[in-house]
């Protein structure tokens, strides 16, 4: 026998009470459920990191208010992001998470986008630019299919 059963779950799609359309909701339809905290917090950690990182090995203060401010960002809105699943209600926290990851996520994409394509440098503007561009691909995705799935607690089931 497992360990105990945790009070707070993701529901697998195979146990969904209502049916869904192949591929609704999952990720590639493969079965993989993926919300979007799963994304948010190491997106954010990653971005945090590297404004840290820029400030520590050039000095550079615009690093470190950048990535630290975007990755602060991300940081709230994943766990804005968790904490309405964990309610199992979107309202609010989730609509304003939702909104902020976008917004992050097409500013790093389109910013470091045109700074990679003035200075070709892959370090660290093209590498900023195609993961927000990856991360904002998932975002839309994720809100096309209909958002994180619904909290069912275990007690319920």
């Amino acid at each position: 026998m497992g360990p105990p059963a945790s009070p707070l779950r993701r529901q697998p799609p195979e146990e969904s009470a209502q049916p869904r359309a192949p591929g609704k909701g999952e990720c590639g339809g493969l079965g993989i459920g993926m919300e979007d905290d799963y994304v948010t917090i190491p997106y954010g950690l990653l971005l945090l990191a590297g404004g840290v990182a820029g400030y520590v090995k050039r000095g550079s203060a615009a690093s470190l208010a950048a990535g630290g401010g975007f990755g602060a960002a991300l940081l709230l809105a994943g766990a804005l992001s968790a904490w309405a699943f964990a309610r199992g209600a979107g309202g609010a926290a989730a609509i304003f998470a939702t909104v902020l990851q976008i917004v992050c996520a097409v500013l790093l994409t389109v910013v470091m986008g045109i700074r990679y394509v003035k200075t070709r440098k892959i370090m660290p503007a093209g590498i900023i630019a195609a993961i927000s561009a990856l991360v904002l691909i998932f975002y839309v995705y994720k809100i096309s299919t209909g958002g994180n799935k619904v909290y069912i607690p275990v007690a319920a089931e």
